[in-house]
């Protein structure tokens, strides 16, 4: 479920890519205010100058993403490690209990034969 989340924020994060970023904005009115226009390119240096910040963020905020995935693989692979060590010393106890039950059953035996044994 969490992944879902996850996978559902990364996709509006990417719709969000090809429309302009809160720097990348504020660029384009800080242009405007100072009367910037390229006739050229359509957007002003100060806007270029958002742009290469918003997709820093976005860069920052995909690594830590990752991070993130990556620690909760390592605690997924810690846990099923864990699970599968239990459940081998779970059979090991198993066997043990089953030989310990056979020896005793063995040694009732013996001992009820020492007792029916003629004096």
């Amino acid at each position: 479920m969490n992944r879902l989340l996850r996978l559902a924020a990364l996709a509006c994060a990417i719709s969000l890519i090809g429309c302009d970023g809160p720097h990348e904005q504020a660029g384009e009115k800080a242009d405007a205010a100072a009367g910037i226009e390229d006739k050229v390119v359509t957007s002003g240096p100060s806007e270029r100058v958002g742009e290469i910040q918003d997709r820093a963020e976005r860069d920052q905020a995909k690594a830590r993403e990752a991070q993130a995935d990556a620690a909760e693989d390592q605690a997924d692979e810690v846990r099923t490690t864990a699970d599968e060590r239990a459940d081998a010393l779970e059979k090991q106890a198993d066997t043990i209990r089953r030989s310990a039950k056979q020896a005793g059953e063995s040694l009732d035996s013996q001992a009820d034969a020492i007792r029916k044994k003629p004096s």
